[in-house]
């Protein structure tokens, strides 16, 4: 081999790791967050860490106010010599000099858009999961509620592999409009059209534009509902939903606002409206339209303490909050119309004892709220038509064994609509208790377990009960 054909396969060699080198962020969010994204306690943008922020979760969430905007980044270097251009010698560099010059440079590439005051950031994660029921659930490989047991005691349980909730998001930031910076929040997972089915498919879970200073936000697009945003910390993407946890996601135009006595107090008031009837986790829901007019959901939290962690992460040691929704639901079948009250009261609240545990919940009551995550996902009685009235609510208590490496949550959830509005097919109770382990291995890859029990009953059907163990692996990037 020649000297001119090692340089040119040095410099082949080179682009290439310089390639991927810039196409690989550091991290990436993996779940739903543990809370909302837009009910963040953090209402100004946090300087962006290392790795963008990660729900759940189940916050859920979890799922917090606003995202940091990501970190200025100087422009792609001078191209350095024995890389972009031969050198004069004849003897080429060597492929070890390459990679380290390559590395430089990756580190301080970014993403334009076609407008250079943008910015972007892309990452997500491959998410397998493995689940195993004794009982059969709805739906298969993301449990919500258990179906009724057989007339015949037949066995039912069920085995489900999938990567459904594997994921990929964008994040930018764009130019100031007035006193505001600009940004917006784009996410999503490989379900099909709806969570419930047993399909691959391309499933937005948030895609918004947001305008934000200190004091205001401004946000329209999918986002997640401002009812009860907190999400328990569990594997399936059914975040405890059917079993006590309401506020998924929909779209909406939301303002907030925020005050700040001092650093170690926020008070925040949110209010949005929002599509009536979304189709996102439940298509069935489309027995009902909306009347006209959008849903209406307020708002209104404190947080107390120091700010700990950042984006998705962020968090003030209490958190305290109470919402409302209200909407109306039309249902007509030949010629039969019935409109129904849509209408719910919340309360969650979250403490963090120390940086190793704490306990977080929900509590609600309200009618209609299947599309939230309530009453078996159903809003009204599939006979009469009237609005199903439920309350339920759901705890958690979660502690770190190592910090940032493992830990524990334990909860317990339950729905329980009234019974003679819930009609013969929807569970008339459904209560969940789980153990979720996770083991954040390396940054950029994670292993969970969790073992939960069901308990599903009904008013015609047979109850059903029994326990759902599942195993997801998680390599973010």
């Amino acid at each position: 081999m020649g000297p001119r054909t090692s340089l040119l396969l040095a410099l082949v060699v080179g682009w290439a790791a310089a390639t991927a080198a810039a196409q690989a962020p550091d991290g990436a969010p993996t779940v739903l967050p543990t809370t909302p994204i837009a009910e963040t306690w953090v209402p100004v943008a946090q300087p962006a860490p290392a790795t963008p922020p990660a729900p759940l979760v189940p916050g859920p969430a979890s799922p917090p106010a606003a995202l940091p905007a990501p970190a200025a980044v100087p422009p792609c270097p001078t191209p350095v010599p024995g890389v972009t251009s031969p050198p004069a010698e004849a003897k080429p560099p060597t492929l070890e000099e390459l990679a380290k010059k390559v590395e430089v440079l990756g580190k301080n590439l970014t993403v334009t858009t076609g407008d250079g005051d943008f910015k972007l950031v892309l990452g997500g994660a491959v998410v397998a999961d493995f689940l195993y029921s004794t009982r059969s659930p709805f739906a298969p490989g993301t449990p919500f509620f258990l179906f009724p047991k057989s007339a015949f005691d037949f066995d039912s349980q069920t085995f489900d592999a999938h990567a459904r909730q594997t994921n990929v998001f964008a994040l930018f930031t764009g130019p100031e409009v007035f006193d505001f910076k600009s940004g917006g929040f784009i996410w999503v997972n490989l379900y099909d059209n709806t969570i419930v089915a047993d399909r691959y498919g391309l499933l937005p879970l948030v895609a918004y534009g947001e305008l934000k200073n200190d004091d205001w936000r401004f946000a329209a697009g999918l986002q997640f509902d401002v009812f009860n945003p907190l999400n328990p910390t569990v594997l399936p993407l059914s975040l405890l939903a059917t079993s006590g946890n309401t506020g998924m996601f929909r779209g909406q135009a939301r303002v907030e606002r925020f005050w700040h006595p001092d650093e170690d107090t926020l008070y925040m008031l949110t209010a949005a409206l929002s599509e009536p009837v979304p189709t996102t986790v439940n298509d069935q829901l489309r027995i009902s339209e909306d009347n006209g007019i959008p849903n209406l959901d307020v708002r209104a939290a404190v947080g107390l303490g120091p700010v700990r962690g950042a984006g998705f992460e962020a968090h003030r040691p209490i958190e305290l909050g109470v919402s409302a929704s209200c909407g109306q639901l039309r249902t007509v079948q030949i010629a039969n119309r019935v409109v129904s009250h849509v209408w719910g009261l919340g309360a969650d609240a979250r403490w963090a004892a120390d940086p190793r545990w704490g306990i977080q919940g929900e509590g609600y009551i309200g009618q209609g709220l299947g599309s939230y995550g309530a009453s078996g996902l159903a809003n009204v009685n599939p006979i009469t038509f009237q609005a199903i009235r439920t309350v339920g609510g759901w705890v958690e208590v979660w502690y770190y064994w190592c910090p940032d490496a493992l830990h524990t949550h334990v909860g317990c959830g339950i729905d329980d609509p009234v019974d003679a509005d819930a009609g013969p097919t929807v569970p008339i109770r459904n209560q969940t208790c789980y153990v979720t382990t996770i083991w954040e291995v390396t940054k950029g890859f994670r292993v969970g377990f969790q073992a939960s029990y069901l308990r599903s009953s009904y008013s015609v059907l047979k109850d059903n009960e029994g326990f759902v163990f599942q195993t997801q692996f998680m390599w973010k990037f």
